[in-house]
């Protein structure tokens, strides 16, 4: 929409121009500048008032007899309800056309990640998007009304394109996070104990999807922290640029319990890592992974953690895709639960 509308900077241009190499990108667009001209139309038309042109004629003549007005005002009036009527036929005549283009468009869209991947993409309105590994985007292919909603499980970093008269928002089972035009992370599996939102510019705030009030607004370098079983927040300071990095393809934990560190790392590398001993799900761990292998990170794990573990091979399924590693983690005897990570 902002290409043709001009107000478009110079790499959404490009990447403009490259989409429109497809025809069938080209048959969408020429779609959504006919919707519009249309929208344009007929807003112009809905500015146009009947009763204030009546008001304005008997104003000017109010000097001129009482029956004589009365006449007039009646052949005015008719000679005004023929294009007032062959335009409220056009109008609703260009609204069911409307509505035919929105239904051709009006299609959700869902973009999902498998475990061990991650994808880069831009929604309809340009906001640029990261979606994590396991996660998964709905968006309609065209945002009409007064808001842009999108609905994440997953997680993902959004850029989201500035327009103050329709906020955007994501939704997830739990909270729904707006902005207008800002940068933020947004955690939110569905399996997981925990929703996060992290601000890295701009503000958003957050809703309470089920009790459907506000819980509060974020400023950048700060987190929001819901727990889905004790229905408690906490908002807290963070360094932003280690919780995005993952887009860069980084892993960082700042004093992660041991269960969050496990589901990212199966997410991460497609693996099925279980921790069979939960006196040590609560450990704390800190540590950075950049390109290690899987069976590196544990290895490092066991140096860093009271750990021990066990691996097991991928194996060739019916199908001809690969099984995933699946790990069993238990506490090392041989080390002590309470010593500290260095």
């Amino acid at each position: 929409m902002a290409y043709f509308h001009g107000e478009a900077n110079e790499e959404q241009k490009k990447l403009a121009i490259e989409w429109l190499k497809s025809p069938e990108n080209d048959k969408v667009f020429q779609q959504l500048r006919k919707i519009d001209s249309m929208t344009a139309d007929l807003n112009l038309l809905q500015q146009f008032d009947l009763k204030d042109g009546k008001q304005q004629v008997l104003k000017k003549y109010r000097n001129r007899k009482a029956f004589a007005i009365s006449v007039w005002i009646q052949r005015i009036a008719a000679v005004l309800f023929i294009p007032v009527l062959l335009g409220g036929i056009w109008y609703y005549v260009q609204q069911n056309e409307l509505r035919k283009e929105l239904k051709v468009l009006m299609v959700t869209q869902e973009i999902v990640t498998q475990p061990g991947t991650k994808t880069h993409l831009f929604l309809p309105d340009s906001t640029e998007v990261w979606l994590n590994a396991a996660s998964s985007l709905k968006f309609p292919s065209v945002f009409v009304g007064n808001e842009r909603r999108i609905a994440l499980d997953g997680e993902a970093i959004f850029k989201v394109f500035k327009n103050k008269k329709k906020p955007f928002i994501v939704s997830t089972a739990s909270m729904d996070v707006e902005a207008v035009g800002t940068e933020f992370n947004v955690s939110a599996y569905s399996g997981d104990l925990k929703f996060s939102t992290t601000l890295a510019e701009g503000k958003v705030k957050i809703t309470d999807r089920v009790k459907s009030e506000e819980v509060m607004f974020l400023d950048p370098g700060a987190q929001l922290n819901y727990d889905k079983k004790n229905k408690t927040y906490q908002a807290e300071t963070v360094r932003v640029q280690d919780v995005i990095a993952w887009r860069d393809g980084v892993l960082i934990f700042n004093e992660t319990p041991f269960y969050e560190v496990a589901a990212k790392l199966g997410r991460w590398f497609n693996a099925d890592i279980q921790i069979n001993d939960q006196s040590i799900a609560n450990h704390r761990f800190t540590g950075k992974f950049t390109s290690e292998s899987l069976d590196q990170v544990m290895e490092l794990l066991t140096l860093t953690t009271p750990i021990a573990y066990s691996s097991s091979k991928r194996k060739i399924l019916d199908n001809q895709n690969f099984s995933k590693q699946e790990i069993k983690i238990w506490k090392n005897p041989n080390v002590k639960i309470n010593e500290k990570i260095k």
